[in-house]
């Protein structure tokens, strides 16, 4: 196997493990988890957000570790510990012990996604082909398609607790691929001819982009925790619940190499704001419609857009506040997800009616969109390619 495509499949199998697994295997599993233990939405939220708070935390630790040794086993360490608490969420059903296993498993995440991303960048980066880092994130689809699969097809004969065990146990069997593929490494020299319809990003005002970026973070969570178990409280298209997921995950494969390539041919600011309208139509759809067509095509942009939309967002304001710019979307983003999932926990009421916080997160992600129309409003320098 070529050394590029070795690095290219640990990267993205590291992805699917921290990030389709570890961090949203819990929303497939939210229904039946209420089922075989009971509780309600407010502390559905109140889990959730306790995965976003570590991974708050972990994103922010993570840039201490810059090169070499110590972020190759600060990577290890994360994916390990990821495995690990998923694992350990089917061995308990103590609330406290939930929150802790949650925040350990959210900053795993971010520290595995983190570091993993950065040494396939810099490595792609030394051959001209930095454009493949894409297909990386790409492995966050695979993650959620394939775990919300084997929920769906095992759902009527095991328990959640099960069911944790068992796709955390199918992590582990992929782990050593991803611990070993995952490398620094020379990467056989092959550059490309620049490409010369390709955009380049040129950088927003920090503050308005900032503002819509920790807004979609609160809207994107709310959708990302809630959207199964609000299919399956719908009377009539309730078989979809598990479908929606797996098609989000399948949305989100090919998601960031589309809207890499739109960038490119239209410019980030503009491949943005459509990335913004598509994902508040598709939060939209299932809100204002029970029709199952609706629910499945809201999948899809909804899929299709919330990875992208941070691929999109980073080199537009990563130069930012002296260069920390990356470091500071990065918190307000995840500030806005802490909040997210456990206001919408709050505002469900009625027969577990979830309508109300879906349709708040449409219209947070609106005001999200709103803010980034600012912030390539006043943008100074003159209307060019990006």
């Amino acid at each position: 196997m070529h050394a590029t495509t070795r690095l290219l499949l640990g990267g993205s199998l590291t992805l699917a493990i921290v990030m389709g697994i570890g961090r949203f295997l819990y929303t497939p599993l939210l229904p039946l988890m209420q089922r075989q233990y009971g509780f309600g939405p407010d502390v559905a939220g109140l889990i959730a957000s306790a995965n976003f708070a570590g991974y708050f935390a972990g994103s922010m630790l993570a840039a201490l570790f810059a090169r070499g040794v110590a972020r190759r086993i600060a990577f290890q360490g994360g994916l390990v510990a990821s495995v690990a608490t998923t694992i350990a969420m089917g061995l308990t059903g103590d609330l406290a012990v939930w929150l802790v296993l949650r925040t350990i498993s959210g900053a795993a995440s971010a520290f595995a996604m983190i570091l993993a991303a950065g040494i396939v960048a810099e490595q792609l980066a030394k051959v001209g082909e930095e454009s493949r880092l894409a297909w990386v994130f790409g492995g966050v689809g695979a993650g959620i398609a394939a775990s919300g699969l084997v929920v769906h097809l095992l759902v009527g004969s095991m328990q959640s607790s099960t069911l944790w065990v068992l796709v955390g146990v199918i992590a582990a069997g992929l782990m050593p691929i991803a611990l070993f593929f995952v490398r620094e490494r020379d990467l056989p020299v092959s550059r490309r001819p620049a490409d010369p319809r390709r955009r380049v990003p040129r950088p927003l005002p920090f503050w308005p982009l900032l503002v819509g970026y920790t807004l979609q973070g609160l809207g994107y969570s709310v959708f990302a925790t809630f959207i199964v178990a609000l299919i399956k409280s719908r009377p009539g298209i309730e078989a979809l619940g598990d479908w929606v997921w797996i098609v989000v995950g399948l949305a989100v494969l090919p998601s960031c190499l589309f809207w890499s390539r739109m960038a490119e041919r239209i410019g980030f600011s503009k491949a943005l704001v459509a990335a913004y309208v598509a994902q508040i139509i598709g939060v939209a759809l299932p809100v204002v419609t029970n029709a199952a067509a609706a629910a499945l095509i809201g999948a899809v942009l909804f899929g299709g857009t919330f990875i992208a939309i941070t691929l999109l967002t980073m080199p537009l304001g990563r130069q930012g506040l002296g260069g920390r710019g990356f470091a500071v979307l990065t918190a307000g983003f995840g500030l806005g997800q802490m909040v997210g999932p456990y206001v919408a926990g709050m505002l469900v009421g009625g027969e577990v009616d979830y309508t109300l916080p879906l349709a708040a997160s449409a219209g947070v992600l609106a005001l999200g969109l709103l803010a980034l129309l600012v912030a390539i409003r006043g943008r100074e320098e003159p209307a060019s390619p990006a």
